[in-house]
């Protein structure tokens, strides 16, 4: 008993309180100082929701609480320290009642497209089985760090969990039917005195990265070898066999233009092709009733070379380079085995080649990276991940789980499909956006100010509301404010973004504000 009284008198002394203090004191000015170089996310996941936190949080409220039994039964000099100490507790009586049951999240609003769905900013994975209707959504864990789940689902285990990571590339060697002679792929190095660029591409279908992409006004593609030397023909169209990987000897091209279409019927010793190029680069047939078809499943393709002799374009063939050079109007062939580096005909860009494989292919994998913000742009940890593994028969088969990017595999004939997403919570009622208005700076594309226009059902009932800076909807508990905008499309109208705030421990935080202001005064001024 007696010790039990040593741990109560020593939990509320003045002493242990000013520790608690410094060291809570010591979390906040750490938490500000990381949250300037790596984000808002990182430090609530680090700092200020952390179990440690919470720990000293908690011994403090346990300080102030045993503080005040203490110094029971009441003395009338006392009054204002109970008021004091009762605005305290209930400060953080409240904070808990806030953190437990409140809701901290957002609600994106597309332009007259209803919605009722609070996107919250904690992870959860959501595996399906459509072929059994199963569905199993697995809440993660709100950490900072790399974290091992362990968790196992029937066949299928969770392992590595990451926050943050960056993706970096990793050669991979193809199984059995990955394997193809010319599934290819390459890494290149892009670069002129003022800029350079990493580019990775490959044929291979298991690999993350395309076979194109777009630098300015440069368009960059990469083309199967094989195709090298129908680019050194004179011929304006090239017809290829997907299949071979070659193309067609001398084709006889007839072409039949009319004010909306321009028909390429190509003749070879054995084929007899028609395409609509500026429709698809596969060839078309004709129903019986005059409808125009597309052979999806026919192997050969049709280029024409004149569309790509109009703007920069390089064309990659792993070891090679071809592209049109204006100047002498012709198309130039390359060999990578003639220099490490070639020279291009534009704004003194030269390329190198990295590395080559006919077999192995890349892909992306994430590693843990803390992350670094700037002016509200992540400059690294961007990625969230996570592994799974799915045990089989012919083989157990790992994947990476990227956030809003859901992917399906087939196994044994049984198709999973796994989603990353922000959980969701679903309102009662819906909001509509009807009209969204931003006022730009004087002389400038900075916006000033953005409000929204909003229509509000419930019950069968509709209301209009306008939502701007400092004026913010209020319904239900729920505090909907403007925060934020964003474009899906080029010159597309605009969508809404609306922050949304439940606190219902806020009147027992503005009660212990209200005390702890009265207790103050009570027990420093009017008691003396």
């Amino acid at each position: 008993m007696e010790q039990i009284r040593s741990v109560e008198k020593f939990l509320g002394s003045a002493k242990f309180a000013v520790v608690i203090i410094l060291i809570f004191a010591a979390y906040l000015t750490y938490g500000t100082f990381q949250e300037s170089y790596h984000g808002v996310d990182y430090v609530n996941r680090h700092v200020y929701k952390s179990v440690s936190f919470m720990a000293v949080q908690f011994l403090m409220f346990l300080s102030i609480f045993i503080a005040t039994l203490l110094r029971l039964p009441a003395r009338k000099g006392l009054y204002g320290f109970y008021t004091l100490h009762a605005g305290l507790l209930l400060l953080f009586l409240g904070s808990f009642v806030t953190y437990y049951a409140g809701i901290d999240g957002t609600l994106n609003l597309p332009p007259n497209t209803p919605n009722r769905k609070i996107v919250v900013p904690l992870d959860e994975l959501v595996i399906k089985k459509p072929q059994e209707g199963k569905e199993l959504i697995y809440p993660l864990p709100y950490v900072h760090k790399t974290t091992q789940l362990g968790e196992k689902f029937e066949n299928i285990r969770l392992e590595t969990y990451l926050p943050f990571a960056d993706e970096v590339t990793e050669w991979k060697n193809p199984d059995g039917h990955q394997m193809s002679q010319f599934a290819h792929s390459s890494s290149y190095f892009l670069s002129n005195n003022r800029m350079s660029e990493n580019l990775t591409f490959s044929l291979n279908e298991a690999s993350d990265f395309n076979t194109s992409t777009q630098l300015g006004p440069l368009g960059v593609h990469y083309l199967p070898k094989g195709l090298t030397e129908c680019f050194n023909k004179k011929d304006e169209f090239i017809l290829w066999d997907v299949q071979t990987q070659k193309c067609a000897e001398n084709p006889k091209i007839d072409i039949k233009r009319t004010e909306n279409a321009e028909l390429i019927l190509v003749k070879t010793k054995y084929l007899n092709l028609a395409f609509l190029p500026k429709m698809t680069p596969l060839p078309i047939f004709v129903t019986n009733d005059n409808q125009i078809r597309v052979k999806e499943s026919s192997p050969h393709r049709l280029f024409n070379k004149k569309v790509f002799e109009e703007s920069p374009n390089l064309f990659l063939f792993g070891q090679s380079i071809s592209y049109f050079d204006s100047e002498e109007e012709k198309w130039v062939i390359k060999d990578f085995k003639e220099a490490k580096t070639l020279d291009l005909p534009w704004m003194g860009f030269q390329v190198s080649l990295v590395q080559h494989e006919d077999m192995k292919y890349p892909i992306k994998v994430p590693k843990y990276a803390k992350p670094i913000e700037e002016n509200q742009n992540k400059l690294a940890g961007a990625v969230r991940a996570l592994q799974v593994t799915i045990e089989d028969a012919s083989g157990d088969k790992t994947l990476w789980i990227k956030k809003d990017k859901p992917i399906e595999v087939t196994l044994s004939g049984e198709k999973y499909t796994f989603d990353m997403r922000n959980h969701l919570i679903e309102l009662p009622y819906e909001i509509t956006l009807n009209r969204f208005n931003m006022d730009n700076d004087p002389g400038t594309n900075n916006p000033a100010s953005y409000e929204s226009f909003v229509s509000l059902f419930d019950d069968g009932k509709s209301s209009k509301h306008h939502i701007f800076m400092n004026n913010p909807l209020k319904y239900r508990g729920m505090t909907f404010y403007q925060s934020s905008y964003y474009q899906n499309e080029p010159n597309g109208p605009y969508s809404s973004v609306l922050s949304v705030n439940y606190d219902p421990g806020r009147w027992i935080k503005y009660l212990g504000s209200v005390l702890l202001v009265l207790g103050s005064l009570w027990h420093f001024v009017i008691r003396k």
